[in-house]
């Protein structure tokens, strides 16, 4: 099995750079982006995970309902959207008008999250475990300078707190615990990450990779690094298209199914 998860979010990399900006909240991108991938998911029927903000599901309601109206999962990533040195940050709160606005717009609990930015810690998992989440993934088990240093956390599902019920289901990474997902598949390309699939696939981990909306449409934002607009759009669907022909005899699963499958 692979799990292909999306972060489905209002544009706000600018923000996150420390650019206070117009384009600071579009959900345009993320929403034209979502138009691409989900004719490439239909192209192919495969099932993938949605981790959509709050702020996105309230802007872009109609779609959020065509998401889940397919078939595919809907799950968290909270509101705003903005995790990672955020003092101002109340991450419960956030996490709880994120997971209502879902549940009202899918008529169902929302059962995964994964925090933006993927700021895993001890304090978010009590907090989901409280709220009632089955699971979270939100886990990098690598170290990336300036967002975390995960490099003692496990590669695989675990129960990252024992007298807790929640689990955690980590993002992929290779052997030697080098990032395979989002911006590292447009600049070392999609063959690295189909290789790394493959030796996990051999150990018989299932990989998990993440990907945003917005990447499949050419971004142009003149406020972000190069990295953030670099190949992104039909470069990036080419490289995504190809990962999927590589793996057709695979089955392609939501996070939700493929912890009923542990």
């Amino acid at each position: 099995m692979i799990a292909l998860t999306i972060d489905c979010e209002q544009w706000n990399c600018p923000l996150l750079e420390g650019k206070k900006v117009e384009e600071n909240d579009d959900t345009s991108f993320s929403k034209r982006g979502n138009e691409v991938l989900l004719d490439l998911l239909d192209k192919y029927n495969i099932k993938a995970t949605f981790f959509v903000t709050g702020f996105f599901a309230e802007k872009e309601l109609e779609q959020v309902k065509i998401i889940k109206k397919k078939g595919y999962e809907i799950a968290c990533h909270g509101y705003n959207h903005y995790y990672r040195g955020n003092k101002e940050l109340n991450m419960k709160q956030d996490i709880i008008k994120a997971k209502e606005i879902l549940e009202n717009i899918t008529k169902e609990s929302v059962k995964g999250f994964r925090a933006p930015q993927l700021q895993y810690s001890t304090k978010l998992i009590k907090i989901l475990d409280d709220l009632g989440f089955k699971y979270d993934s939100s886990l990098a088990p690598l170290y990336l300078p300036g967002c975390y240093n995960n490099l003692g956390k496990p590669t695989k599902i675990f129960k990252p707190i024992e007298n807790r019920n929640i689990i955690e289901i980590p993002v992929s990474v290779s052997p030697f615990r080098l990032p395979i997902s989002w911006m590292f598949i447009r600049l070392f390309g999609i063959s690295r990450t189909i290789a790394r699939c493959k030796k996990l696939l051999k150990k018989k981990i299932t990989p998990v990779l993440y990907v945003h909306s917005w990447e499949f449409i050419k971004m142009k934002s003149k406020y972000v690094p190069f990295y953030y607009n670099y190949r992104t759009g039909k470069s990036f669907v080419e490289s995504i298209e190809k990962f999927i022909c590589e793996f057709k005899n695979i089955s392609f699963v939501t996070l939700e199914n493929l912890i009923k499958n542990e």
